[in-house]
């Protein structure tokens, strides 16, 4: 490390800059707790809509990280064009919003179609919470507030499990959403009047709209054909019908991205190794780290029998784990770069689910063959999922951290709405005989995807930064 970079690594931070982190991170802590509290509700949710196939039910969640996707380069481009703590503003009232409407849904296609709508305000929140935040940050102590912000998600995963569990065991799912809208509501009233630009918003250029509507198309029928496969035969006609037309619309969303002048996804950003390293590895890892929080609840309902209370205890401790290591990954990154923590962590995920496939079964213990598997994915998760959207950050300018981190988000998204759906058709509806070969299936598909995504840091990441 340079004398510079040392004086700027240790360069003080006003309190502006703190404060409008933790307005920031409140934001993210409200969309994550949503998509763990939905994973820990997906049972009741499936009791509640009966007569629908769990096949269905399951697009509560995997629909939510469709639309999220889909529309966070979109909403990376408008925040950096029209304004970020003006698009953080917007995205927390669409929150809240929907939120009251999932609580009220009448049946589960309405509740699919409010998660959508909430998946918008969720998409407008992540990118700006954190590129709002970085210009007020020195250039040397910017890793730190990527991992603080990213610390907030660990930290609503942490919260969301007992929390829900508490819920569910008073009252129904319905309320989970419900406390979402005043919390929601609060955070933009501070936001209003705390938050300001610190950027001037370019609006030159048009937006990418029919880039976004092919890349919502491919990515939904991937999703669909991955939660469907089961059901309907992944040989059928229409399943394969489905891959096909995806990878036509993905294609057409590739070409239209390069060619556009304002692209949803600027794959030139992606010309950096740093940059595509962390996203790639970032989008195999993430099958794995957003999928497993209702493959976990599943396997204590199902094969335990644990209640609802139970499960939300028993994964309090990963999210906790995550949550500090990530703060702790961040410092190492200042000093060290991001290469070695990204690798570890990686290398500690795959250990941790392999170490669910190997021991997890009918007859094991909380203490000795759960907990590791847990505090071990929270650790290596939080050692390097942070790194890689800092690295990511890192290697372009300024004036695209936004579009950046919706592209790092977008990525991380479609790998959990692919998770989820493959997860729901590995382990099937019901209380199986074979239903501990079915959670085999689901545990060797998770650790081939991380297996991937830690191999691709092993091997093809940059030695300098």
């Amino acid at each position: 490390m340079t004398v510079q970079a040392r004086a700027e690594s240790v360069e003080s931070i006003s309190s502006d800059a703190w404060k409008a982190l933790a307005i920031g991170a409140a934001g993210f802590v409200l969309v994550g707790f949503n998509s763990t509290a939905t994973n820990i509700a997906f049972a009741d949710i499936a009791d509640t809509f009966s007569s629908v196939p769990e096949s269905t039910v399951q697009f509560v969640s995997s629909g939510y990280f469709i639309g999220t996707a889909a529309f966070l380069p979109l909403a990376g481009r408008i925040a950096d064009r029209r304004g970020r703590a003006r698009i953080f503003n917007l995205g927390v009232a669409l929150f809240a919003v929907s939120a009251m409407l999932s609580a009220f849904a009448p049946n589960v296609w309405v509740l699919i179609g409010a998660r959508a709508f909430q998946s918008v305000g969720g998409a407008l929140i992540i990118p700006s919470s954190l590129s709002m935040v970085l210009p007020m940050f020195p250039a040397g102590r910017r890793s730190t507030a990527v991992a603080a912000w990213a610390a907030a998600g660990p930290l609503s995963a942490a919260v969301a499990p007992s929390l829900s569990a508490a819920v569910l065991q008073v009252s129904s799912w319905r309320w989970l959403y419900f406390l979402s809208g005043p919390i929601g509501l609060t955070v933009l009233a501070i936001g209003r009047r705390r938050l300001r630009e610190v950027t001037e918003p370019d609006g030159r250029g048009r937006l990418d709209t029919f880039g976004a509507a092919l890349g919502t198309a491919g990515i939904g029928l991937v999703v669909f054909a991955v939660g469907k496969g089961s059901d309907w035969g992944w040989g059928s006609g229409a399943i394969v019908g489905c891959f096909v037309a995806a990878v036509v619309f993905i294609a057409a969303f590739v070409v239209q991205s390069i060619r556009h002048p304002q692209p949803m996804i600027d794959f030139s950003l992606f010309r950096h190794q740093q940059v595509w390293i962390a996203n790639v590895a970032n989008t195999f890892i993430s099958v794995t780290s957003l999928s497993v929080w209702l493959v976990w609840p599943l396997f204590l309902g199902r094969v335990w029998d644990y209640s609802d209370l139970q499960i939300g205890l028993a994964l309090t401790a990963g999210p906790v784990a995550a949550g500090l290591m990530t703060l702790v990954g961040g410092r190492v990154a200042e000093r060290i770069g991001p290469r070695l923590p990204i690798q570890f962590g990686s290398v500690v995920m795959v250990v941790a689910i392999g170490w669910c496939w190997l021991f997890l079964d009918d007859d094991g213990s909380y203490l000795t063959t759960f907990l590791p598997g847990v505090i071990c994915f929270g650790l290596g998760w939080g050692f390097s999922s942070p790194t890689m959207n800092s690295a990511a950050l890192e290697a372009v300018p300024e004036q695209a951290w936004g579009t950046m981190n919706a592209a790092f988000n977008m990525l991380r998204n479609v790998a959990g709405a692919i998770g989820i759906a493959a997860a729901v058709a590995f382990i099937g509806e019901s209380d199986r005989v074979d239903v501990l070969a079915a959670f085999d299936r689901a545990w060797a598909f998770l650790f081939a995807t991380t297996a991937v995504g830690a191999t691709i840091t092993l091997f093809f990441s940059p030695r300098r930064t």
